[in-house]
């Protein structure tokens, strides 16, 4: 049975891995000064990259840009919202009560 990673968890480990290559340290010296173990060092380092070189995907901390506009909304337009795997359709006069559960199912999934 597999553990959830947290957001937390994450972002604790970028935190983690960016101050370890700004250190000059070796990975040995720098977990022993900070109370790590090399293989977490190790595994976080190899498991942040791949998010980063992952075709498609955005890094958990990376904002992406989004245009808002006055026109009026056309009767078929829709918004695809992509996490992960996850694919949820936002068609006008969507309930934004039911939307938000979703999004908070979705986020403890992650």
């Amino acid at each position: 049975m597999g553990t959830k990673v947290t957001q937390e968890k994450i972002q604790y480990w970028q935190r983690q891995v960016e101050a370890f290559k700004t250190s000059g340290l070796t990975r040995e010296a720098y977990s022993k000064e900070n109370g790590i173990r090399v293989y977490q060092l190790d595994y976080w380092r190899r498991k942040l990259s791949a998010r980063k070189k992952a075709p498609g995907s955005i890094a958990a901390s990376q904002w992406v840009p989004v245009k808002i506009s006055d026109e009026p909304i056309e009767k078929d337009s829709h918004i695809d919202l992509r996490i992960g795997r996850v694919r949820v359709e936002i068609k006008p006069g969507f309930d934004s009560k039911l939307l938000a559960e979703v999004l908070r199912a979705i986020g403890a999934g992650c």
